[in-house]
């Protein structure tokens, strides 16, 4: 099972920390854990001068709140590194110069919080401590400024989690009645499902509902994980090619129903192998907007 890993701030360090490993590589870096007399309120430093702590807010959507529970943070911890534990760090860094502090959080929403960063700097610069370089600075970063580093563990190890709501019916009927035209292919399957008229009803605002989910978590992927959206992009562009050539060769008392469901199943298998760390419940979202997308925009006769 993958972690997330914004569930708890534990599985959070442990993201991060991995990010830290890749980027600047393993005999670069130095752990610091805390099962034995403490970590001196830093997680982890590398030989080039940088340092990190890692913190995972109990919120997001509140950007006050937000800023001042991490600009408590850094005070609290900058306070540890600049006055509580100068013996300790003298002893830890020797001659190395700490140019960097680095706040690791998954969320930077506020250039006043950039303002603080750069007034503590200032105020740590003037203290004269023997292991704080002439240009520290106080950074906060994300895993978005580590792209690359982001997408592998992403993609390999860590569950990917998006903040995204289910369509709501109330969604879906606006959604069919601002784009008739663009349903008209949809409408003239739907009959050969149930001839029921309240029936197609209920069928066309449920994959309506499935096709609005599948473009949300498409949005959410090209707007953090392009890489990835890449990837499942190719893998449901490579199906439909083989949907579209199977409905050609086909014989025609062939099932369309079953040959959907054969290349749906292949599409989940595609996506499973080549991004494994997906939800399973974000896989079902994928599965399901490609029927539904497929179902509004094919023109073959199913």
């Amino acid at each position: 099972m993958y972690n997330d890993p914004y569930s708890d701030p534990k599985a959070w360090e442990s993201y991060f920390k991995n990010i830290v490993w890749l980027h600047y590589k393993p005999a670069n870096c130095c752990d610091l854990p805390d099962e034995h007399g403490g970590d001196f309120g830093l997680e982890c430093y590398t030989l080039s001068g940088h340092v990190f702590q890692c913190y995972l807010p109990e919120q997001s959507s509140d950007i006050d709140k937000l800023y001042k529970a991490q600009q408590k943070k850094i005070y609290t911890d900058i306070k540890k590194f600049s006055q509580d534990n100068i013996k300790e760090l003298e002893e830890l860094f020797g001659t190395l110069k700490i140019s960097r502090w680095i706040l690791a959080t998954p969320y930077n929403k506020s250039a006043k919080l950039s303002q603080y960063c750069t007034k503590k700097s200032l105020k740590v610069r003037e203290l004269g401590i023997s292991y704080v370089a002439d240009d520290f600075q106080i950074v906060v970063q994300t895993d978005r400024n580590y792209i690359e580093e982001a997408f592998f563990l992403r993609k390999n190890n860590y569950q990917l989690s998006f903040n995204i709501n289910d369509a709501t019916a109330e969604n879906a009927a606006n959604f069919i009645s601002e784009n008739t035209s663009f349903l008209d292919k949809l409408n003239l399957k739907l009959p050969k499902i149930n001839d029921d008229v309240s029936r197609q009803g209920l069928y066309r605002e449920f994959l309506i509902q499935k096709y609005l989910d599948y473009q949300n978590l498409l949005d959410a992927l090209k707007r953090d994980w392009v890489d990835i959206y890449e990837i499942i992009y190719n893998c449901v562009q490579h199906r439909e090619r083989n949907l579209v050539g199977l409905f050609l060769l086909t014989s025609s008392d062939a099932k369309p129903s079953d040959i959907m469901k054969d290349e749906i199943a292949l599409l989940k298998k595609c996506i499973e192998e080549e991004v494994s760390t997906l939800k399973q419940a974000d896989l079902d979202k994928i599965t399901w907007g490609v029927i539904s997308d497929w179902l509004i925009r094919c023109p073959l006769d199913f």
